[in-house]
């Protein structure tokens, strides 16, 4: 049995490894995020964030089978609308056709049948959004966190802009 035991311990140290390989993942996407320590209230390994300059916060979980969950609170929809295209493109949430960034208030969704993920995107009076995404995977999560800090660091200018500017050139 020592063997198996030895196998056990192995397993246990790979899979916290892993556990903190993932957290550092979504820390390098999104650097604000801080790890929680236990007891975390869900998932083990569990970071979140707070936006000193406004209202926004949020958290990320990972899970043990490396399914993550993302619920942001308060982001501009200027922001959470440029990540979220950026990624998907327009028209994959159910009546934003023109994209989460032009959409009205309301709440749209998108179900990714290949792993049961649901993403949730409510769009708020004043400009603001929150983002409610369940049981998809780490690097998707990392991948909507990197663009989420683009979108913070770099913004977009709006369509409306642009056509502004343009048409003041002219």
């Amino acid at each position: 049995m020592p063997h198996v035991e030895q196998a056990i311990k192995d397993w246990q140290q790979e899979f916290e490894d892993l556990q903190t390989s993932a957290a550092d993942m979504m820390q390098v996407a999104f650097p604000s995020l801080k790890v929680m320590q236990s007891p975390t209230g869900c998932c083990e390994t569990r970071l979140h964030w707070q936006d000193e300059d406004s209202k926004a916060s949020g958290y990320v979980c990972i899970d043990d089978f490396m399914q993550a969950t993302l619920q942001f609170e308060n982001v501009p929809q200027s922001v959470a609308g440029q990540a979220l295209d950026e990624v998907f493109g327009l028209g994959w949430f159910d009546g934003a056709e023109l994209g989460v960034r032009k959409a009205d208030e309301g709440v749209y969704y998108w179900t990714d049948e290949t792993n049961a993920a649901e993403w949730e995107v409510s769009v708020l009076p004043g400009g603001l959004a929150t983002l409610s995404i369940e049981y998809t995977s780490a690097p998707d999560i990392a991948t909507l966190l990197d663009a989420l800090r683009t979108a913070y660091e770099d913004p977009a200018p709006d369509d409306d802009e642009d056509e502004d500017e343009a048409d003041a050139a002219t």
